[in-house]
């Protein structure tokens, strides 16, 4: 019996886990499918969770694994990548000024 409700309880906590934090800044997203404090820039491929930071280069202001860098005509804090393979579609791995560091950047 035990077994049945470990099932059950499995069950009912699968689809919430399925709706997770998958809207955290630099990922894909649609109208409303940002975390808390994020604007999702749907005029960018794929939408991107937005997470805007004031010093090209700096990581200070943006969570881990994240640049500060320009997309568009904004400084936003984007995913730091080492090769094209760490980057979504349309975007590339790119140099940002101001640091050796690349981040994926909207391809022009």
């Amino acid at each position: 019996m035990r077994a049945v409700w470990m099932l059950v309880l499995g069950l009912a906590v699968l689809p919430l886990m399925a709706c997770g934090s998958s809207g955290a800044a630099g990922e894909s997203c649609s109208k409303d499918g940002c975390d808390v404090g994020l604007e999702c820039r749907q005029d960018f491929p794929g939408g991107f969770c937005a997470q805007e930071c004031t010093q090209e280069g700096a990581q200070a202001g943006c969570p881990a694994d994240m640049l500060c860098a320009r997309q568009s005509e904004s400084l936003m804090c984007s995913p730091v990548c080492s090769s094209q393979d760490d980057c979504r579609d349309s975007y590339a791995c790119n140099g940002v000024s101001g640091t050796e560091q690349k981040a994926c950047l909207i391809k022009l």
